[in-house]
């Protein structure tokens, strides 16, 4: 196992590199999973819009008691009763919704004539859609107490308040399933295909860029040991690399976001863990093709950041899948990454482990091996050339020859 512990020198010499990406790239995927959590949450929480009011009926029940309806559900913004104020507001997204009571408001509500009210509502937000509903809610609720009840303007007023007030408890139930796999933990794993591909090269080209120097290749090929025996070992040596960084990846998750994950079903995260271990073995196949073609120690980087950023983009590592265009997906589907990210999006919606549920997320994993496979025998015959051509073996570079 000489080559094997060579390997492991060149690993430990390198360590503070290895350290260095892993700990970059470590903070942007768990600060990543934080931030993109709140974009795409499906949890509801009600929205308190600004709106202002601009009374110009006076002091009455009807129109005090809309205002104070309206403070229960959003933010009042006082402004002047002016044109351009108004105007600048409604501009600047000072307020969502701006609605304007004119003189005689209460008297047309009560004797049954149009109500001419002027509203404003901003156009890019549903905010003011929203307070404008509102607004209908509180006025057909009055106009039903005036058809059908005979009472004062206050208790009228009183009355509509207080059926408004009411709120239901709802509250969710889930029967025969665990809970869902959280959403900061699904970006996680989306964020991991990054930084293992990253990872994995960066470790691989280092391994092989090292055995190509001239002088090292030469006296190799008068060594004591078979050159399948040196393949081997280096493949052995990339492997235990890989699944170290993978067991490094899986265990930072489960710190990170191990409290989020109470209550949800463990063969959903145990589907989670091997779909990413079968992204592990295609990014070390990446990781041996791309090597091929390193000849020095600056390119590595480069490399590593090229192959990755572009899988990843395509793939719908950083950008959902739902927002690629047809033109894009069609690339993406001959990724190994669309594949992972599918199987993921598969894992995390299952609520039942039945054989037709589990078929596309087994259907992911085989294509990405097909992928790991078909990147591995086409890094060995490239290899192979590259290793028999004088010309590559003579412009191979090293740190120390840079």
């Amino acid at each position: 196992m000489i080559v094997f512990n060579a390997c492991n020198i060149i690993i430990k010499r390198r360590f503070a590199t290895f350290a260095l990406y892993f700990i970059v790239f470590m903070a942007l995927t768990v600060i990543m999973p934080m931030m993109s959590s709140e974009l795409y949450t499906t949890d509801f929480s009600e929205v308190k819009p600004n709106f202002t009011v601009i009374n110009r009926d006076g002091d009455t029940p009807l129109s005090d008691g809309l205002s104070a309806y309206l403070r229960e559900r959003g933010h009042e913004v006082a402004l002047d009763d002016n044109k351009e104020v108004l105007q600048d507001a409604s501009f600047f997204n000072a307020t969502d919704y701006i609605i304007i009571l004119p003189d005689g408001f209460t008297d047309a509500f009560f004797k049954g004539l149009p109500l001419l009210i002027e509203t404003v509502a901003t156009t890019e937000s549903a905010k003011g859609r929203y307070v404008d509903l509102l607004v209908n809610q509180y006025l057909n609720q009055a106009r039903i107490y005036l058809d059908t009840a005979n009472m004062d303007e206050a208790a009228l007023v009183s009355a509509v308040l207080s059926d408004l007030s009411i709120e239901t408890r709802v509250e969710t139930m889930r029967f025969g399933a665990g809970a869902p796999v959280d959403l900061t933990y699904q970006i996680y794993h989306n964020m991991m295909c990054y930084l293992l591909i990253v990872l994995i090269i960066v470790s691989i080209s280092n391994l092989t860029s090292s055995f190509r120097r001239p002088d090292i290749r030469m006296r190799n090929l008068c060594a004591p040991v078979r050159p399948r025996s040196m393949v081997i070992q280096q493949i052995l040596c990339g492997v235990l690399v890989s699944l170290a960084a993978w067991v490094l990846l899986t265990a930072m998750g489960f710190i990170v976001f191990g409290s989020n994950l109470a209550g949800a079903d463990r063969r959903a995260i145990g589907l989670l863990l091997l779909n990413s271990l079968v992204m592990t073995l295609v990014a070390l196949s990446i990781a041996s093709l791309v090597s091929s073609f390193i000849k020095s120690p600056t390119s590595q980087n480069a490399a590593a950041n090229f192959v990755s950023l572009g899988l990843c983009f395509l793939g719908g590592v950083f950008v959902p899948i739902s927002l690629l265009g047809e033109g894009v997906l069609t690339v993406a589907r001959f990724t190994p990454t669309y594949w992972y990210i599918t199987a993921v999006a598969n894992i995390c919606e299952l609520t039942v482990f039945s054989r037709d549920a589990l078929a596309p997320i087994w259907q992911a994993m085989l294509t990405m091996l097909i992928f790991t496979a078909t990147l591995f025998c086409l890094s060995l015959v490239i290899s192979k050339h590259l290793n028999q051509s004088e010309r590559f073996s003579s412009s191979a570079r090293t740190e120390v020859e840079s």
